[in-house]
């Protein structure tokens, strides 16, 4: 209860006595952890992590990864990091699971101890962990502002280095308004385009193409039309029309296909295997 926080400090050590004793006459295990969920509460007000971490056990038993997070967060507030650390080294080190939310509760014990170097191994991990504009912030409040040409340059040649095709990164490379970067990622590995990835594709294209880009761009949506042909769903087809008509103006500008199809060979090929979508065909020639 948020009134709670108002009171003083002996009245809330009656509450918590009263709700572990209220827990006690309970054997379900669901009445009793409700209990004992509102002792934790009150712990956590108090500052007092030790009480904490006993209702937490004797709440759960065998306690999970977000268990070790929220005891350790717990510590930290009450001003014991090196505690809280050793809650989050209880964590094994091939744990995926809330894998950010660790990362950025070490970030604040590491930042607590003044420890710089590690600091510094964490930021970088949650940032490339998922590259993208705040994250790249957050890692120069770590690194320093003065080094941000030379942190941006060494992100993008371990984003070009990688063979795979990722379209966070790709992303990235947008949002850091580095078109020619992205556009040079994106085409080295446009065989790896899915279309059905719609979430993320169309955003790419359109950066690709209003940057001059149009290959690129041109390629992109072949992958997003190839995926609503081959999931043959007519209410997306107006969405694969408004693709292909864009198709149609690009070509104009590309004089350079790179071993690509050209777009004429492209319209043919997505005309003989999709002739009888007439649903699709009949939307385009309007």
């Amino acid at each position: 209860d948020c009134a709670s926080e108002y009171l003083p400090e002996p009245q809330l050590r009656t509450m918590v006595d009263h709700f572990q004793k209220t827990a006690d006459k309970f054997s379900d295990i669901y009445a009793k952890r409700h209990w004992l969920h509102l002792v934790e509460s009150l712990a956590r007000q108090l500052k007092d992590a030790l009480l904490f971490e006993k209702t937490r056990i004797a709440s759960w038993g065998d306690l999970s990864t977000g268990a070790y997070i929220d005891i350790s967060r717990v510590y930290l507030e009450s001003g014991d990091a090196q505690t809280a650390l050793s809650w989050v080294e209880k964590i094994s080190t091939g744990e995926v699971f809330m894998a950010a939310e660790r990362d950025a509760l070490l970030l604040d014990i590491y930042t607590e101890q003044g420890d710089v170097q590690e600091q510094l191994v964490i930021a970088l991990r949650k940032f490339r962990r998922s590259r993208c504009k705040s994250a790249f912030a957050a890692l120069l409040e770590v690194v320093g502002q003065d080094k941000r040409e030379s942190a941006l340059a060494q992100e993008v040649a371990v984003i070009h280095e990688q063979e795979g095709l990722s379209l966070n990164d790709a992303a990235f490379l947008v949002e850091m308004d580095l078109l020619a970067e992205a556009n040079l990622y994106l085409l080295k590995r446009a065989e790896q385009f899915d279309g059905d990835r719609y979430e993320w594709l169309p955003p790419l294209a359109e950066a690709m193409e209003s940057s001059g880009n149009t290959l690129t761009a041109s390629l992109l949506y072949r992958a997003l039309i190839d995926s609503i042909m081959r999931r043959a769903q007519t209410k997306t087809y107006s969405h694969g029309v408004r693709y292909l008509k864009k198709l149609d103006r690009l070509a104009t500008t590309i004089s350079d296909w790179q071993n690509h199809l050209s777009h004429s060979d492209y319209y043919q090929q997505l005309r003989q295997n999709n002739g009888r979508k007439s649903s699709f065909w009949g939307k385009y020639g309007k």
